[in-house]
């Protein structure tokens, strides 16, 4: 595997993992296949915001028209 492809499952093995909740929020449970579908979306418009899942989901909601149906029918799925 190359440098960039050890990289690239580096980060898509981080990318939607969430960071410990604030007090009286609770963690949100993302499914890999959630995570598979949303990941190109993410590292195209929302590079910078990864691993942060808040900053992503602001991120895709800047760029919603621009978001793959794929992942955005899994956002509608979060309800979002």
């Amino acid at each position: 595997m190359s440098f960039r492809g050890a990289m690239l499952a580096a980060v898509c093995l981080v990318a939607f993992v969430p960071a410990a909740p604030a007090m009286g929020e609770e963690a949100v449970k993302v499914k890999a296949s959630d995570k598979a579908a949303c990941m190109p979306d993410a590292m195209r418009l929302c590079r910078d915001a990864v691993p942060n899942v808040r900053s992503v989901l602001a991120c895709f909601n800047r760029n919603r028209d621009k978001i793959s149906g794929r992942c955005n029918a899994v956002l509608a799925s979060y309800g979002l």
